[in-house]
């Protein structure tokens, strides 16, 4: 007798499937779920501006209050032809393309803009559509956003999304199918500084305005324009935080246990007859024409006596940095500092809740995409993928190419990269140890031609790998007439003369000003190259010793560590790369506003100052900030590089 644990007529397992269809009819069909049906691929038409326009005008301006121009009808022609193919009116498809086009245009621009014009502005929003063009796994357009085969809903990536819907995790073998089928270049774009949207600050209307290209010649009014958006728009960060916000109740109904105590800032014309009472002030730090240190904010200034003031040196302080100074007004006019702080600074996420509609970088891709819990279900699959790829970020810090080190150094450093290519290579200035004049141009020429021939020895650099030349201060053609002093900030790129046998040998090249932004997926990098340590060690404002204590997080680290959070913290919380006076940090007014702004706080900051130390890597409120330091060691005797894993947000230095 067989066992009791056995049947005869037990269901035996499916035979696996092939992939090769049989005409077995005993053969079983594998799960509808396994066959990866790649949809109808859609044949794209021609519209005519005539045809489209009654429809376009119907939801354009009769339901979202939008004026339509003639060059932006003809972008969205081709658009729809492209996308929605010769059943566009039939299947309504045409007509709800244009809804979601109207929809997120809306959002990017904000109330302000209502004139849709066939610029970049259109067509950024359109290349934020073309995201779900072709999901990985052969998943069509509509559902490349669902929570595929092989991924789970989770919080790896921090939080749900809307409508319930969350990002996703991806086990091993998923991932390696979209990093087989996703080309991570084509979500990697390079912003100069000079095409960022100019969004100014609008305090009134407690909103950003959309303004007019930056320009290199601007007024004198442009100047006193700079101060007050900087102002503004950290005073309405300061007053968002806790301990600015005023209680929902009142006073005299709350229980005294509950009472809750906020702090109110007072302007400087609000001290006029109150002499003796202790204030909070916020405002800018700056030598008055007598040579007193005193603060300034839109409503006047006011002489400071900082000789009490309490030690802190969580942060410096300098002239051009905007502080709170909490003290008492004298009846001699002056006002004695008690406690100086620097302005708390606004998380990415939180900056998303108030001001997540807009595109500060001009790419297509909102600020809330960035932040698991806004976006929808576009941004889940951005963040997503973004996630899953294993692609890196090099940074090389001053690459003096005029030193015999530095060549034997980078082949060394090539070699070592050839087997596994990284996504992009940047190189910083200054290319030159002096500064380069008109008659030094030749053999600046030269040198960049030697690293051409240096690349063409690695092939599979030369085709993977995205590069990227930022100057310094001696490079051309502002070290032409500042002779190695800070040139204006953003500085030009690099001339396309110097540089045209490395495009030939390498198949993607970028020359880029200084500062300028990396956007990839959803996130948002910062690339800089400029001497910060010695200008604050120059310009600082003492106010008492350095304890590692006030600096906040690991107290027990070196001072190397405890150096870099201090200078981070600095930078972060004052909003931008430049917070000096112009006449110590040059900065060009107008371009100033968006180009050396940290506004929201980027996903990560690549800072190369080879003053701050042998490189490090800080983390500060979600944002991390890396310095690489110099590539050649001293004497030749090896290198240092950043590494920054786009995928999970961190870097770190590396070296031999």
């Amino acid at each position: 007798m067989p066992p009791k644990n056995t049947s005869y007529f037990t269901r035996r397992a499916p035979p696996p499937s092939s992939a090769v269809p049989t005409s077995d009819p005993f053969e079983p069909l594998p799960p509808s779920s396994q066959l990866h049906v790649r949809p109808a691929r859609i044949l794209a038409v021609d519209i005519p501006p005539a045809t489209l326009r009654p429809i376009a005008f119907r939801v354009f301006t009769k339901k979202h209050n939008l004026t339509l121009k003639s060059d932006a009808l003809t972008v969205l022609c081709g658009f729809i032809g492209r996308r929605c193919g010769a059943a566009w009116r039939d299947s309504g498809s045409g007509e709800k393309t244009l809804d979601e086009v109207a929809r997120l245009w809306k959002r990017a621009e904000g109330a302000g803009r209502i004139l849709v014009d066939g610029g970049e502005a259109l067509r950024g929003v359109l290349r934020s559509m073309e995201v779900q063009k072709e999901a990985p796994g052969g998943l069509s357009r509509h559902n490349s956003f669902d929570v595929g085969e092989g991924m789970t809903q989770g919080s790896g990536m921090g939080g749900t999304g809307v409508d319930g819907e969350g990002d996703v995790e991806m086990d091993e073998d998923a991932a390696e199918e979209l990093a087989d089928q996703v080309d991570p270049r084509e979500y990697l774009k390079f912003v100069s500084p000079f095409e960022m949207p100019r969004l100014v600050y609008n305090a009134t209307r407690k909103m950003f305005e959309k303004q007019a290209k930056p320009n290199l010649l601007a007024p004198p009014a442009a100047k006193t324009a700079l101060f007050r958006h900087r102002y503004n728009l950290m005073h309405a960060r300061l007053l968002r935080t806790d301990s600015f916000l005023a209680p929902t109740y009142s006073k005299a109904t709350a229980p005294t246990a509950a009472a809750k105590t906020h702090l109110k800032l007072t302007a400087i014309s609000a001290l006029l007859g109150r002499a003796g009472q202790t204030f909070l002030l916020f405002g800018m730090l700056a030598h008055s024409p007598t040579g007193q240190l005193s603060l300034y904010d839109p409503s006047g200034e006011l002489p400071l006596d900082v000789a009490p003031c309490a030690p802190n040196n969580a942060t410096w302080f300098t002239p051009g940095m905007f502080v709170l100074l909490d003290g008492c007004y004298e009846p001699s006019g002056t006002f004695t500092v008690f406690t100086a702080a620097s302005p708390p600074v606004e998380r990415r996420r939180d900056t998303a809740d108030v001001h997540g509609h807009l595109d500060f970088l001009g790419v297509g891709v909102p600020l809330d995409w960035s932040v698991a819990p806004h976006g929808g279900r576009a941004a889940a699959a951005m963040r997503r993928v973004e996630h899953a790829l294993p692609a890196s970020l090099l940074v090389l810090g001053c690459v003096a190419l005029d030193d015999p080190h530095t060549l034997p150094t980078l082949r060394r450093f090539l070699t070592l990269h050839e087997p596994a290519p990284p996504l992009t290579l940047v190189l910083t200035g200054s290319f030159a140890s002096t500064p380069v004049t008109n008659t030094a141009s030749r053999a600046y020429k030269e040198r960049f031609d030697a690293l051409a021939s240096l690349f063409s020895e690695f092939p599979s650099i030369c085709a993977h790998t995205s590069l990227v030349l930022v100057p310094g201060d001696n490079d051309p053609w502002a070290s032409t007439f500042a002779a190695g002093a800070a040139p204006l900030w953003p500085r030009a790129a690099l001339p396309a003369e110097f540089t045209t046998r490395l495009r030939r040998a390498v198949a993607r090249v970028s020359a880029l000003p200084n500062p300028c932004r990396v956007s990839y997926f959803t996130s948002e990098l910062v690339i800089a190259r400029d001497d910060v340590l010695p200008r604050l060690q120059r310009n600082c404002v003492r106010m008492g010793s350095h304890t590692a204590a006030d600096v906040g997080g690991d107290a027990g680290g070196d001072a190397a560590t405890v150096a870099a959070r201090r200078i981070v913290k600095t930078l972060l919380d004052q909003a931008t790369l430049a917070p000096f006076p112009t006449s110590v940090r040059p900065v060009a007014w107008e371009a100033a506003t968006a180009g050396t702004a940290l506004y929201p706080l980027p996903t990560a900051v690549l800072l190369v100052d080879p003053a701050m130390g042998e490189g490090w890597a800080v983390t500060y409120e979600g944002c991390h900030v890396l310095n690489p330091g110099r590539f050649v060691k001293e004497g030749g005797r090896g290198a240092r590089w950043g590494v920054y894993r786009m995928g999970e947000g961190r870097g770190e230095v590396a070296g031999f």
